[in-house]
């Protein structure tokens, strides 16, 4: 009789499959696909600016920001129902796995072990749902920089190869560890300061000079996204640093 797939390893294979897809698209749509600027006589709904909100630097024709893709909406659209869906697995894994009744104590216990990651997941779904609302009255913004940002699920295939070692060794393996630690400060930092030195230099500013002049959300924003990215580092790095020193 054939033995059934763990539903953990399918997931764990569906999300190294889901971040490799993504991340070959999203660049593949950052280097040969084009941004036109949407001109405000073709704008949908009111086309008069707001003026209750100044921006600290004109982005109007910058297509960073204000460039349209249609690719590129509909790949967020795929983020949003996957995220939707990691989430969701993570309470019921959770819930299998410790033999709960419900799925509310199942949210309770990944909130209780896992709290970076499941905040991590709640707080993109919920950006990449508001995202979706403004696409669908046309009128999304930092569509280059979202796709962009989508780059960070690149570390996410060495993440679970690390895992798969682990379970099928019992132990981990020091050269994946040390890779992913790379790989995940590379497409987590390195990606923020890469988005920020490429929107500077279409205002002929340095990276943090760029950030300085964001607006007060993007700043916040941006700050959480490394915040919570920092934090799970630094909790992954300490549990490698510490296994190493039991040995």
């Amino acid at each position: 009789m054939r033995q059934q797939a763990d539903p953990t390893t399918v997931n764990k294979i569906v999300s190294a499959l889901h971040a490799t897809a993504t991340s070959i698209t999203a660049v593949l749509l950052l280097k040969h696909s084009s941004w036109p600027i949407l001109e405000p006589s073709q704008a949908p709904g009111d086309a008069q600016p707001d003026k209750d909100r100044e921006r600290p630097l004109d982005d109007s024709r910058n297509p960073l920001i204000s460039g349209r893709n249609s690719l590129a909406s509909t790949l967020t659209a795929w983020e949003t129902v996957y995220l939707l869906y990691d989430t969701c697995f993570m309470v019921y894994a959770s819930r299998k796995r410790n033999k709960l009744n419900t799925n509310a104590a199942g949210l309770r216990l990944v909130a209780k072990e896992s709290p970076v990651i499941l905040a991590h997941h709640i707080l993109l779904a919920s950006a990449f749902l508001v995202l979706q609302s403004y696409i669908v009255v046309g009128k999304e913004k930092g569509l280059w920089v979202i796709t962009a940002f989508m780059l960070m699920n690149s570390s996410n295939p060495l993440m679970h190869l690390r895992w798969y070692i682990r379970q099928r060794t019992g132990k981990p393996s020091n050269a994946i560890d040390v890779a992913f630690l790379a790989t995940f400060a590379g497409a987590r930092f390195g990606l923020v300061a890469w988005i920020l030195t490429k929107y500077g230099q279409y205002h002929g500013l340095g990276p943090v000079q760029a950030y300085r002049l964001l607006r007060k959300e993007c700043r916040i924003g941006t700050a959480m996204l490394v915040g919570f990215n920092g934090a799970w580092w630094i909790m992954l790095a300490l549990k490698v640093v510490n296994r190493k020193l039991k040995r």
